[in-house]
């Protein structure tokens, strides 16, 4: 009960501080946006943010959760063996960033080196709230979020001198590493010291991104394939952004969620039981229709409210939209538990699988049916990866010690 109210009580300042940033950028900035500049302009910047957003989420948090699964197997990290992981992400993060423009022919009116800043400084972002996980501070996380919302809140004060989508976000990314270094350590020196398995933990974290890189694309995907896909795909990009944004607002819980059950698991030894592992499965699909129910009837409420000019375009796809992007979510916090308690692996098959089903199913769905397509395709792969990963959850659990340990506990407290 004492471990609950602590998760629970971390889940809910470090949710305030995600729920926070996630609302200044969808009720105020790309509203602003799209009103200034039109749906296609507004597809055009959904295009480069979640982009960098995508190379941000794969190496920043490879580099955050194998910080945290480092710390859990030895105890103690050393900056050196997660900076070079990073100096190295910063290559990559250049080389596909250029790619991308090349790939689309249109860099949505910015310099190269602008979406170069954006993307290195996404990734450095999204590996620095590791510090407030690692140390249970999720005070401090909500107000790291916190800071980054005002960060975006002054680009966009900005925006009517700047004329510059990017100087909207890039303010955000900087307020909140200028609130790690003076708050944390992990951005201070030592620089270069590192632990005598580097080269290990390295490993570690590439195959980590790797694995995010390919779940976190299909999460993404609905703004980064319509432009590439489609003629009219950056406005395509905007309808459907605007009828699955609730779910992915309202799934975002499980990202607080995910932080806190992951930096208290990082700090416990111990194994859970395969037993109580389906009970998790359990609840996780009643949170399923239950987040989805509400994520539709939002949707009616915002696309009015912010949107009206596309609420008939778009609300028939609320329900089809919104339940793919609830069950991408719900597969995250899962994965959190499969990777503490199972090998690495696991991890990495799953997003293979994933990302196998999604080429096979969602690509040609798109190029026939269109939005549909992707809101079918989406649900179908996300379904997919639930069972894949509740499969190997199970397998990988070792049946036998973890309930020992759990009648051992439960004979303690008799």
């Amino acid at each position: 009960m004492k471990k609950g109210k602590a998760i629970l009580k971390d889940t809910i300042l470090s949710g305030i501080g995600l729920l926070f940033m996630n609302a200044v950028l969808s009720l105020v900035v790309y509203p602003r946006i799209g009103q200034t500049m039109g749906a296609e302009y507004q597809g055009r910047v959904l295009f480069f943010t979640s982009f960098a957003g995508l190379l941000a989420s794969a190496f920043g948090g490879g580099a955050n959760y194998g910080r945290l699964k480092i710390f859990s197997r030895d105890k103690e990290t050393r900056n050196g063996d997660f900076n070079l992981f990073l100096l190295v992400s910063f290559a990559f993060v250049a080389l596909l960033t250029v790619l991308a423009v090349l790939l689309k022919k249109d860099s949505a009116e910015e310099p190269w080196i602008m979406l170069i800043l954006l993307g290195i400084s996404m990734v450095l972002r999204y590996y620095a709230d590791v510090e407030f996980r690692l140390t249970l501070r999720y005070g401090h996380f909500c107000l790291y979020y916190v800071a980054i919302a005002v960060g975006y809140l002054a680009g966009l004060l900005l925006f009517p001198v700047t004329h510059s989508w990017v100087l909207v976000f890039l303010p955000g990314e900087v307020f909140g590493l200028i609130y790690c270094l003076v708050f944390g350590k992990i951005l201070r020196p030592s620089y270069v010291e590192h632990s005598p398995r580097i080269l290990q933990n390295m490993g570690l974290m590439m195959g980590l991104a790797g694995a995010y890189f390919l779940s976190d694309f299909v999460g993404l995907s609905d703004r980064l394939l319509f432009p590439v896909l489609l003629q009219d795909g950056d406005t395509l990009t905007s309808y459907y952004y605007y009828a699955s944004i609730v779910g992915k607002m309202m799934s975002l819980l499980s990202s607080p969620l995910n932080g806190a059950l992951m930096g208290h698991l990082s700090n416990e030894n111990g194994e859970i039981s395969r037993k109580n592992f389906l009970k998790i499965i359990a609840v996780m699909a009643g949170v399923f229709v239950i987040v989805t129910a509400g994520s539709v009837l939002g949707s009616h409420i915002f696309v009015l409210w912010r949107y009206p000019q596309y609420y008939e375009k778009v609300k028939d796809l609320f329900i089809l939209a919104n339940a793919g992007q609830v069950l991408f979510f719900i597969c995250n916090t899962l994965m959190v538990i499969v990777l503490r308690y199972t090998k690495p692996r696991n991890q990495i098959i799953t997003s293979a699988v994933y990302i196998a089903a999604f080429f096979l199913i969602t690509v040609p769905l798109i190029l026939k049916f269109g939005l549909y397509g992707m809101a079918y395709g989406i649900l179908a792969v996300n379904a997919l990866k639930f069972i894949v990963f509740a499969v190997l959850g199970a397998a990988g659990l070792s049946k036998g010690r973890a309930e020992e340990n759990e009648q051992n506990e439960n004979s303690q407290i008799e």
